[in-house]
């Protein structure tokens, strides 16, 4: 019989969730900043839609086959060294590799090919990483454990954002890539050398391809609380994921043309804000959420998404009063409509906090145990596929609108695909309903 997981400390949590800050500063600042800048480069604002769609589709592919693939398998997997940590080192290693990759590409195909490496070498590294959570957390402190999780992946993100924002923006994109591999190599070595990986397998390995496959794909679509929540899941995540991926675009079309300076800066501050406030959120309502449950806090998480990404829509009226405008536009030295733009963060901050305080505690509330990186590799479609999905849909609809006549003061693009992110922050709201609590508040 296995003994149950140790309760854990403060000091522990924080070790345990440090990769999650690389993951967050790895994909936030490759899609959001570095790669918009590049398809820029290589083909061109007429076409940076559609290149970016192409170019994201192929992680989805990654994303849904590969993860729960190499989840699967290190759930069954018996090595000296543990079930997850083999994966971990040789899938950030694949990321080193491929990232010099992209910052030496030359043309937007050697792009391409190197982002689908990436995504193939990250994947391997977060299945078994996130099936080592649920391992290692006693049931008891899940909620605590989902707001580390939350606040680390936060700290990835703005750092990405800010960090690596001011390294593009002041020393160019090799300087903004050698950033993320610093932060890669220096989590993964904690994680790896640091945090228990001793739960034995209960089932033993994969006699054949056909059952990986079956087993793989199988086991979670036969829950269906699950299936609603990864519903839920994937459509806010994609609210989320669409502003970020489009807020560069945004920022680059609507005010700066070819200023690649002022356009990082005011897309960073968007982002930052948000990330600001979402980090103050996600520590108190990982607290709530023990007392009222996690669907309210989830519905909630939504609508706040959809209403930051509505104000968007109408951001080229004046709606901050000139007294507090003014000063801010002259302090990031952009136009008042500009810096208007960025005080979005603000409420989709709010949004973005509680949904990541609470998320992955619901998740390991209704997956069977011993299975955590099969599921929370198949989570994964949720989590790295929302964003490459927004975009996937959101580029061709960006170029089609942006061709025609200007909406709402803006290019026409803009407010047509900002409307679609609010339809999915509120159908992924109302899906989450669908999800039964499976313990007491």
């Amino acid at each position: 019989m296995v003994a149950p997981p140790r309760r854990l400390n403060h000091l522990d949590f924080i070790i345990l969730s440090l990769y999650w800050v690389a993951i967050g500063y790895l994909w936030n600042s490759l899609t959001a900043l570095i790669l918009p800048d590049m398809i820029i480069q290589f083909v061109g604002r007429a076409h940076e839609g559609l290149a970016a769609s192409v170019l994201k589709s192929l992680g989805t592919l990654v994303a849904i086959l590969w993860q729960p693939v190499v989840g699967g398998v290190s759930d069954r997997t018996i090595t000296p060294w543990g079930r997850r940590r083999p994966f971990i080192a040789a899938g950030t290693a694949g990321d080193l590799l491929f990232l010099i990759g992209i910052a030496l590409a030359g043309n937007y195909w050697w792009l391409v090919a190197c982002y689908f490496l990436l995504q193939l070498a990250s994947n391997t590294a977060q299945a078994p990483y996130q099936g080592l959570l649920p391992d290692v957390v006693p049931v008891v402190q899940r909620g605590t454990a989902s707001g580390y999780y939350g606040v680390a992946n936060l700290v990835g993100i703005a750092s990405g954002t800010v960090g690596a924002g001011l390294l593009l923006a002041h020393f160019g994109r090799s300087a903004a890539i050698a950033s993320i591999i610093v932060v890669l190599v220096t989590t993964m070595l904690v994680t790896v050398l640091a945090v228990p990986d001793r739960v034995a397998p209960v089932e033993g390995q994969f006699r054949s391809a056909n059952e990986l496959l079956s087993k793989t794909f199988g086991v979670p679509f036969r829950n269906r609380d699950f299936l609603w929540l990864m519903a839920s899941r994937l459509l806010i995540f994609m609210g989320f994921g669409g502003l970020q991926n489009f807020a560069f675009f945004y920022f680059d079309n609507v005010f700066f043309q070819h200023d690649r300076k002022a356009t990082t800066i005011a897309a960073s501050t968007l982002l930052g804000l948000s990330i600001g406030v979402a980090a103050l959120i996600t520590w108190p309502a990982s607290r709530l959420s023990d007392r009222t449950g996690r669907r309210p806090l989830i519905f909630a998480a939504g609508l706040f998404g959809a209403a930051g990404t509505l104000v968007l829509v109408f951001s080229h009226y004046r709606w901050v009063p000139e007294g507090l405008l003014t000063p801010l536009g002259h302090f990031l030295k952009v136009p008042d409509l500009a810096a208007q733009a960025t005080l979005t963060g603000l409420v989709v901050g709010v949004g973005l906090g509680i949904f990541f305080s609470v998320d992955w505690a619901f998740i390991q509330d209704i997956i069977p145990p011993n299975e955590g990186g099969l599921y929370m590799g198949f989570s994964n479609i949720a989590t790295a596929g929302a964003g490459i999905i927004a975009v996937f849909i959101g580029g061709p609809i960006l170029d089609t609108f942006n061709s025609g006549p200007r909406l709402l003061g803006l290019p026409g693009g803009f407010p047509v695909v900002f409307a679609v992110f609010v339809v999915w922050f509120v159908i992924g709201s109302l899906s989450i309903l669908k999800v039964p609590e499976h313990r007491k508040a």
